[in-house]
């Protein structure tokens, strides 16, 4: 989906998000005699299924399968009314046993090979440490993994991204020591390249970029090297990935495992059915070696690695997670391992050091704006049973090579922190709605809890019972902020889609929310917390955790929560007047000393009506800091002040050419080497605490030192 779509449809999505999406729709209840049928629940879907992990065998293999499947829903037309019958599959073909039965001979296609069956490989093997130590400075959700940001740290250097530019600073002398366009340019010196660069990731001394290009239709990867000795960088070379726009606006699409570069991309169906759609890695060229280079591409996959789906599903994608050694990108092309899934596409993507995880779900598949409301307006339904929570599979494809595997499930998850493995242990929040019937925005979220091991994950699909998942109280709202911290889970919600403060005249008057602290070895003994504010944010910070928030349109609450033998509040603190301005886990950061304390920084505005968190939001904020002490005490530092894009003047030799909107946001705290900065758009300030107030030390305009290109 483009960008500019996004934009258009940003007011539909107040109605229409779905889990994965910070909102949830609660189930209603109907009885299950007098309903439509949902798709899932149509035994005709069992002729395009496969229940045990199996690869497409050939390419006739699997465009046998879309015209199985094409045919099936045509004949449905969209209503999935009841009935056990199959119904005719075009060309004669017809499933039984599983096997193919040809009416029609001479409309047959010719025999395929035999159907390649995989069981799930259950070992985990631990991944290679990276050639180069690097520094992380993001706020990554799992240890280990790094997620593409705008601002990297290799050696003496921050790397920030902006403006579709790399700029390097050596942080010793704080001297801007390069400027490097991701883009390059044509004969005349115009920009070429992609639309948007977004992530930066770095492995060893190589710093590398994505992007997306309209034009190309693909993902580009734009590799360089920064040389340490000079804080200079080099381009070594530039790979576009064909697939759809991977934005967005709360996931990342990159990660970084040990020297293995991790991609996750969604394809059409129809699409993927065409070998020249087909999604191909090659090596950018110069835009007069276009053609020749897209037909020296590389194909990332075919069918044979292409895996069938192993449940019903009538509205599937094809789902690729891809895993690319880095250890010598900048020396040789890459050398990737694309692995394919058809199934649901309601999807949400988790990466942990050992595996990446696909949670897939046939959340609302089917006609589900022709269903019958089921429940009086303004009654809160009583809770799912598992029958009518829509089902789905967890698909785990470990980052080693080894053979992925599955786990039947119920519900869909909010977002990617809605996921965690640890200790041998797979966990998830899931979303606990029925799908029976249409639903209102205005019901309440209920979630239940799925803990199991690793070794659950199977090659064989069975339909999960709901038995394995655990209720949990309801947050009581109807957007859900949720995270994992080792041996515990805390979530909470807010009433409001957005992320802006309370308005006064809506006549509400203050909102508070509850948070629930579940501690994952003894769920049972769960504690109810009342910080006394609705929740936008829930962040992690050593054994404790971040909840900030609001309870009027006064400030920003922030809350403490300490996770020791018990959970409770142990801190709060106010930013009168202040409020958060960038929704991204990546806008916070924190950092701790050795007695337990530290500080933590979050980008603020000083206006409501900033506070949206819109994905289109460029505007430069503040940084505010906090500090904290072991017990939980906490005190406002004060902010650090960005200067508006508007009143900001750059060198005579410095525009935006290219990405001069900042999907991902333009401000960050910045902790490193008992240091401290603020990144905010084109200025990076080095500040120190005095007094109680964090005092701005040196500020540089990072337009300003050098212009090449």
């Amino acid at each position: 989906m483009s960008r500019s779509l996004i934009l258009k449809l940003s007011a539909a999505a107040l109605v229409l998000t779905l889990p994965g999406q910070h909102a949830v729709w609660q189930a209603n209840a109907k009885d299950a005699d007098t309903r439509e049928l949902r798709p899932y629940d149509d035994r005709a879907l069992d002729a395009v299924t496969r229940p045990q992990l199996t690869l497409f065998s050939s390419e006739r293999d699997f465009a046998a399968y879309n015209r199985r499947l094409k045919a099936i829903v045509k004949k449905r037309g969209g209503d999935w009314a009841q009935r056990d019958t199959m119904p005719p599959i075009e060309n004669g073909l017809a499933m039984q046993g599983g096997q193919d039965v040809c009416d029609d001979p001479e409309k047959c296609p010719e025999a395929d090979d035999k159907q390649i069956v995989v069981t799930g490989q259950r070992t985990q093997s631990s991944v290679s440490s990276s050639p180069v130590a690097v520094t992380s400075i993001t706020n990554n959700q799992s240890m280990g993994v790094e997620e593409g940001d705008i601002v990297k740290q290799i050696g003496d250097y921050f790397l920030t991204l902006q403006d579709g530019r790399i700029f390097a600073v050596n942080i010793k002398t704080m001297k801007l020591t390069d400027r490097i366009d991701a883009y390059r340019r044509d004969k005349d010196g115009d920009p070429i390249g992609a639309d948007w660069y977004d992530e930066m990731l770095v492995q060893g001394d190589n710093v590398l970029i994505t992007a997306y290009s309209y034009d190309e239709e693909a993902t580009e990867l734009s590799v360089f090297r920064l040389d340490q000795a000079t804080g200079k960088l080099t381009r070594r070379g530039v790979y576009l990935i064909s697939s759809d726009d991977y934005y967005d606006s709360d996931n990342y699409a990159t990660r970084v495992v040990g020297d293995k570069l991790v991609l996750y991309s969604p394809y059409d169906l129809d699409e993927l059915a065409k070998q020249k759609n087909r999604p191909a890695i090659r090596r950018w060229m110069g835009p007069e070696d276009r053609e020749a280079a897209q037909a020296k591409g590389t194909p990332l996959i075919d069918a044979r690695r292409i895996y069938w789906p192993v449940m019903r599903t009538s509205e599937p994608s094809v789902h690729t997670v891809t895993v690319c050694p880095l250890g010598k990108i900048d020396r040789r092309d890459l050398q990737c391992q694309t692995t394919g899934f058809v199934a649901p596409d309601r999807r949400q993507m988790f990466v942990s050091t050992k595996a990446v995880y696909l949670w897939t779900s046939t959340v609302f598949e089917g006609d589900y704006w022709s269903r019958d409301e089921c429940a009086a307006e303004g009654v809160q339904p009583a809770r799912a049973v598992a029958a009518d929570v829509a089902p789905g599979v967890v698909y785990r494809v470990p980052i080693n090579g080894d053979d992925p595997a599955i786990l039947p499930i119920r519900g869909g998850v909010f977002d990617q922190f809605s996921m965690d493995e640890n200790n041998g242990r797979f966990r998830a929040l899931t979303a606990w709605l029925s799908d029976k019937c249409e639903h209102s925005y205005e019901e309440k979220a209920e979630v239940a809890l799925l803990d199991a091991p690793v070794i659950r994950f199977g090659s064989t699909y069975m339909e999960s019972s709901g038995r394995e998942f655990r209720p949990l109280p309801a947050p009581g709202k109807r957007n859900v902020e949720n995270r994992f911290a080792d041996d515990w889970l805390v979530y909470g919600g807010r009433d409001g889609w957005g992320s802006r403060p309370p308005d006064p005249e809506d006549g509400k008057g203050p909102r508070s929310a509850q948070a629930i602290a579940v501690p994952l070895k003894e769920p049972e003994k769960l504690q109810i917390l009342k910080p006394g504010h609705e929740f936008v944010r829930i962040e992690r910070i050593g054994d404790n955790i971040m909840m900030s928030g609001y309870r009027d349109d006064s400030g920003l609450l922030i809350s403490l929560i300490g996770l020791r033998d018990k959970a409770s509040v142990i801190g709060q603190a106010k930013l009168e007047g202040r409020y958060e301005s960038e929704g991204r886990s990546h806008a916070f950061n924190a950092m701790l000393d050795i007695s337990g304390g530290g500080m933590m920084g979050i980008p603020t505005v000083t206006r409501t009506e900033q506070a949206g968190r819109w994905w289109d939001y460029s505007d430069v904020s503040d940084v505010s800091f906090l500090a904290f002490r072991k017990s939980g005490q906490l005190a406002d530092l004060g902010a650090i002040l960005g200067r508006a894009k508007d009143d900001i003047t750059t060198a005579e030799d410095y525009d935006c050419e290219v990405s001069c909107i900042d999907w991902y946001g333009n401000s960050r705290p910045i902790f490193s080497m008992g240091r401290v900065f603020a990144l905010m758009a084109t200025d990076l300030v080095e500040l120190t605490v005095r007094d109680g107030k964090v005092v701005e030390l040196k500020r540089i305009d990072l337009t300003g030192a050098i212009a090449r290109n």
